[in-house]
C-alpha cells in the first residue's frame, strides 16, 4: 500500500461525488414527491354572468369535487371568508379575472386560484374555468365549455358530471408552471350591445380562450376600462375600422388586440363578428364573421373554432416546441456529463496504476538518489489521479444535477 495519497483518495473523491450527486438527487425527488402530494388550491365562487353576482352554490360543488382529487388541497369557503374579512374584502364582489384572482391567492397563501363562470341561458350551461399560479403569476390552464340541460334528465346533471370530471382529471403534474415568452400585451375590446348575457358569455369566453395560449400578457377588462376613460375615449361610440384600431392600440401602448362584437341581425338572430390585430406590426391576423342563427350554441362553436384553429399556426407552435426541446438539452447535459465522469475516472483509475507502479520502484530503489526520483514520479501520478477523481465527482454531480431539473 502505498504511503502517500494513495490510490483510495481518487477513489474516495469519486464515491463522495457520486453519493452527493446520488443523494441530492434522491433528496430532491423525495421533496418533489411529498410537494407535489397535495398543493394548496383555492377556489373562487364562479360568476352567474346573467345575474353578474356570484354563485355560490356552484361555487361549492366544484371545490368539494377537487376536494375528492388527493393532489389538491382545496380551502374551504369558511376558510376563504375569515381570510377575506381580515382584509376588509367582499367575497360576494364577482372575481373572474386574473389580477383579482392572484391578489387573493396572496392573500389565502395558495399557491393556485380557480376562478371561472358557470351561466344558464336557455337549454343550456356556459361556463369558463382558468388556474392561476399565484408564484409565478401566470394562468396555466383554461378551460372553455357548454352543456346541454337535459343530457342526464335532471337540468344540473350534465353540467356537474362535467365539473366532476375536471376535478378528477385535472392535478398538478397536468399543468406546466414554466414562464413561456409572451408576444406582447394584449387586450379584448368587445363592442357588443351593454347588458346582454350572451355578449357577457361570449367575451368571458374570448378572454378565457386567450388566457389558454399562454401568448400574450393580458390587459384585463377592469384595467382596460380605466385606461379608455383616462385616454377619453368613448368606447360606445368608436369606430372599428383598421385604422381606428391600430390608432387605439397605438394609443393604449399595446401590442395586439382582439376585437369581438356580437350583433342582432335583422331576422332576429345574431352574428359575431371577431378579429385580430398585430397592433405593432399594423397587421390584421385573422378577422371572421359570422353568419347569422338563431342558435346561440353555433355561435359559441364558431367562437371555440376561431381561437382553436388559430393557435395551431405555426408561429404560435413555436412556443410548445420551445419548451419540449428545453427537455432535450436536458438530457443532452446529463449524457455528456456522465460521459465526462466516465473519462475522468478512467484517467484516474490510469494515473493511479501508474503511481502503483512508481511506488513499487521506489521500493527497489538502491540509492537515496533513485528513491528521490521515484517518489517525485509517485506524487505527480497521485496528484493527477486526485485531480481527475475530482473531476470525475463533479461531472457525476452534474449529471445528476441535470436529472433532477429535469422533472
Amino acid at each position: 500500500m502505498r504511503t502517500f495519497a494513495g490510490s483510495s483518495t481518487c477513489l474516495a473523491f469519486v464515491l463522495i461525488g457520486l453519493l452527493n450527486t446520488l443523494c441530492g438527487a434522491f433528496s430532491d425527488q423525495a421533496k418533489l414527491e411529498k410537494d407535489s402530494e397535495q398543493r394548496i388550491l383555492a377556489i373562487l365562487d364562479p360568476i352567474d354572468l346573467h345575474t353578474q353576482r356570484v354563485d355560490q352554490e356552484w361555487g361549492e360543488f366544484i371545490r368539494k369535487s377537487f376536494t375528492s382529487n388527493p393532489h389538491w388541497k382545496v380551502l374551504s369557503r369558511d376558510t376563504m371568508l375569515a381570510k377575506f374579512k381580515d382584509y376588509k374584502l367582499d367575497a360576494r364582489i364577482p372575481c373572474h379575472e386574473f389580477q383579482c384572482a392572484f391578489d387573493a391567492g396572496n392573500i389565502l397563501s395558495a399557491e393556485f386560484v380557480m376562478f371561472g363562470s358557470v351561466t344558464s341561458m336557455d337549454d343550456l350551461y356556459a361556463f369558463t374555468l382558468n388556474l392561476v399560479h399565484v408564484p409565478t403569476s401566470q394562468t396555466v390552464w383554461s378551460r372553455v365549455g357548454e352543456i346541454r340541460k337535459k343530457q342526464l334528465g335532471i337540468p344540473s346533471a350534465a353540467m356537474e358530471a362535467t365539473l366532476a370530471q375536471i376535478a378528477g382529471d385535472l392535478g398538478p403534474d397536468q399543468v406546466r408552471t414554466g414562464r413561456r415568452d409572451k408576444r406582447g400585451l394584449l387586450t379584448v375590446l368587445d363592442l357588443s350591445a351593454a347588458g346582454s348575457t350572451p355578449s357577457r358569455i361570449m367575451a368571458e369566453r374570448v378572454a378565457t380562450h386567450l388566457y389558454a395560449s399562454r401568448n400574450y400578457d393580458i390587459m384585463g377588462r377592469k384595467e382596460m376600462e380605466e385606461l379608455l376613460k383616462a385616454l377619453d375615449i368613448n368606447k360606445g361610440a368608436f369606430n372599428p375600422t383598421d385604422t381606428g384600431i391600430y390608432s387605439l392600440g397605438g394609443k393604449m401602448d399595446i401590442t395586439h388586440l382582439v376585437y369581438s362584437r356580437l350583433l342582432a341581425t335583422r331576422d332576429g338572430g345574431m352574428q359575431l363578428q371577431l378579429a385580430l390585430y398585430d397592433i405593432a406590426a399594423k397587421k390584421k391576423v385573422r378577422e371572421w364573421p359570422s353568419q347569422s342563427t338563431m342558435d346561440f350554441r353555433r355561435l359559441l362553436e364558431f367562437e371555440d373554432k376561431f381561437f382553436s384553429s388559430l393557435f395551431k399556426l405555426p408561429e404560435y407552435e413555436g412556443g410548445t416546441t420551445g419548451i419540449r426541446s428545453s427537455g432535450h438539452w436536458t438530457w443532452a447535459g446529463a449524457g455528456l456529463s456522465l460521459a465526462m465522469g466516465a473519462v475522468f475516472g478512467y484517467l484516474s483509475y490510469a494515473a493511479s496504476q501508474d503511481a502503483d507502479r512508481e511506488y513499487a520502484k521506489f521500493q527497489d530503489a538502491r540509492s537515496r538518489e533513485m528513491a528521490e526520483a521515484q517518489q517525485v514520479k509517485v506524487q505527480d501520478k497521485e496528484h493527477s489521479s486526485v485531480l481527475y477523481g475530482v473531476l470525475g465527482g463533479v461531472s457525476l454531480a452534474g449529471a445528476g444535477g441535470f436529472l433532477v431539473f429535469s422533472f
